[in-house]
């Protein structure tokens, strides 16, 4: 072989292995400074361009609007403030999305399948593709008004107002709210200490779906119903009194204010009353612990609702021992339940026993608005008979007509409900004020399902349940008055 040429195929299997060796070398040791370039090209091309918009009908509730410049081209803003944080959740370049930007981030940056027309065009044009919008089903000022609302009341609580033929949702509200635009924000120092200080605050949490809270008397609801769906009548005689003993225990479970001392009453007259010492004796002496669960899970304990948002499941603990019973069916031992839940349960039997799926975004759009998802109803299936169904409602529209919920009163519409004090302490002896809830439905002039709520009032004290009502009453009035125009 000719000498040169021997020396040229040395020095190229020189350099070959000199290559291999530094390629190796970067791919074990330095990979992450590499992929940490690429993520950042990454991410200045994705704010580039503006990210779609979240929109409440026609009200735009999250948007991107132009920087004065620097690295990137784009930032993300929250024109409505605290009402909707709970909603849309954050786009942050430090710390990723929740809440609907992290739920819909496809098709908000653009990369969705359901903008493939979109993407051809833009490779075409060679211009960046603009995210797509999703319209969410709430109604802005319903939502400002359930806001509003609890932030009058001067407590921590939330609010959920649903359409019950569909499951759409009309307001969910968690007050206190936060504003996301800061921690959205490209500068990370302004970024961080927003974050800082919602982590500190917990104001990031949503109270409507992701805590639950002892529900009270609001779970007299779902005893009522396992009552009747085993054979039981509005009309039928309870036993009631004001004090009542379970078996294996000392305890005595009493009424609020001895607002039932007649040994007994009608089932109507006990649940406007809210009897405690009923739904105790109830579910130790004629419902077992399997027809109640059954109840509750036909209801939706237990389940994780995704609106696409999460929510924790709802629960009954323990129901093993008799004491625990009559406990837990005042809604206080270890029941706890989300304020979604608790709206679920009115929606369904004001929709005559169907339970529908709680959903939140209504469509999906193209940049130009034109629809590229819509998202039907979803029918869950019968909870209850129709015949259960139309009981209850007799027994919450004496709540509203002469019991315990009459703040929650709305006239020339037919209004059921029920109403809920829970004790609670943080610490486990000293109880601190109690929970406020109202759960209902109204009808509108047809008599046809319009309408149904759930407000919760945390730690709200004396006439926490009355004030829930009167809350509730208005943002239903507000639903069926809008609905009249």
């Amino acid at each position: 072989m000719n000498p040169a040429l021997r020396r040229m195929g040395v020095i190229a299997l020189v350099l070959l292995a000199a290559l291999m060796v530094q390629s190796t070398w970067v791919a074990f040791f330095h990979h992450e400074d590499y992929e940490g370039l690429a993520n950042a090209r990454t991410l200045i091309a994705e704010y580039e361009v503006p990210r779609g918009q979240i929109l409440a009908g026609d009200t735009v509730i999250a948007e991107s609007i132009p920087t004065d410049g620097g690295t990137y081209g784009y930032k993300r803003n929250y024109p409505e403030g605290d009402y909707f944080g709970n909603i849309t959740g954050f786009k942050s370049i430090n710390y990723g999305a929740s809440n609907l930007e992290a739920y819909e981030n496809s098709l908000l940056n653009g990369t969705s399948s359901l903008l493939a027309f979109d993407d051809f065009w833009a490779t075409v044009l060679k211009e960046n593709k603009t995210g797509g919008n999703v319209v969410t089903t709430v109604d802005p000022d319903l939502q400002k008004a359930a806001y509003d609302a609890i932030a009058d009341a001067d407590v921590k609580g939330g609010a959920v107002v649903i359409d019950p033929r569909t499951g759409r949702i009309l307001a969910q509200a968690s007050y206190p709210g936060w504003n996301p635009t800061e921690v959205s924000s490209n500068n990370g120092d302004t970024a961080k200490a927003a974050k800082e200080a919602l982590d500190a605050s917990g104001d990031m949490l949503d109270l409507t779906r992701q805590e639950f809270f002892p529900p009270g008397s609001t779970f007299k609801t779902i005893v009522s119903a396992a009552y009747i769906e085993n054979g039981g009548k509005a009309d039928d005689m309870v036993p009631a009194g004001n004090g009542y003993t379970a078996p294996d225990t000392n305890h005595e479970i009493t009424n609020s204010s001895d607002q039932c001392p007649n040994a007994e009453y009608t089932l109507e007259e006990a649940f406007a009353k809210s009897c405690n010492t009923t739904f105790a004796k109830l579910c130790v002496e004629e419902l077992t612990t399997e027809q109640i669960t059954d109840m509750t899970e036909a209801f939706g304990f237990g389940e994780e609702y995704e609106t696409p948002l999460a929510t924790v499941a709802s629960k009954t603990g323990d129901l093993s021992e008799e004491a625990f019973r009559a406990q837990a069916c005042i809604g206080q031992q270890e029941v706890r339940e989300t304020v979604l839940q608790n709206a679920i349960i009115a929606a369904t039997i004001a929709n005559g026993g169907d339970r529908m799926a709680p959903q939140i975004v209504a469509e999906l759009t193209d940049s130009e608005g034109n629809t590229v998802q819509n998202f039907a109803e979803d029918n869950l299936g019968r909870a209850i008979d129709l015949d259960t169904a139309q009981e209850l409602q007799i027994l919450m529209e004496a709540v509203v007509d002469y019991g315990s919920g009459k703040t929650a009163q709305i006239d020339g519409y037919t209004v059921g409900g029920k109403t809920g004090t829970a004790e609670h302490s943080e610490d486990g002896e000293n109880p601190d004020p109690d929970h406020g809830w109202f759960h209902g439905w109204a009808m509108d002039k047809d008599g046809e399902p319009a309408v149904a709520v759930c407000v919760f009032l945390d730690s709200y004290g004396e006439g926490a349940s009355a004030k829930a009502a009167e809350i509730s009453g208005d943002l239903m009035e507000q639903v069926l008055d809008g609905g009249e125009e």
